[in-house]
């Protein structure tokens, strides 16, 4: 696919920069960044498996994360406490 892109003359000459430093074009060093802020979702040619490892590993990474809720926080009345329910 072909995209054209209209970009701020210093933005412009920063990409190129770092394209000649690279020895690269500059079409490889957009291709680059591109990719690298592209959304992350599910790759599809991911396996299960692999998305599953990095999920685990994401969760493992907050784990010093801790939240403690007093019981009555979880019960209805607590919950929908407001609405006449």
């Amino acid at each position: 696919m072909t995209v054209t892109l209209e970009l701020p003359p210093d933005v412009e000459a920063a990409y190129l920069a770092e394209a000649q430093v690279r020895g690269l074009e500059l079409a490889d060093v957009m291709r680059e960044r591109l990719v690298a802020a592209r959304p992350s979702g599910p790759d599809p040619r991911e396996s299960a498996e692999e998305w599953s490892r990095r999920f685990n590993a994401w969760v493992a990474s907050h784990s010093d994360i801790k939240v403690v809720l007093p019981d009555e926080a979880m019960e209805r009345e607590s919950i929908y406490e407001g609405y006449g329910l």
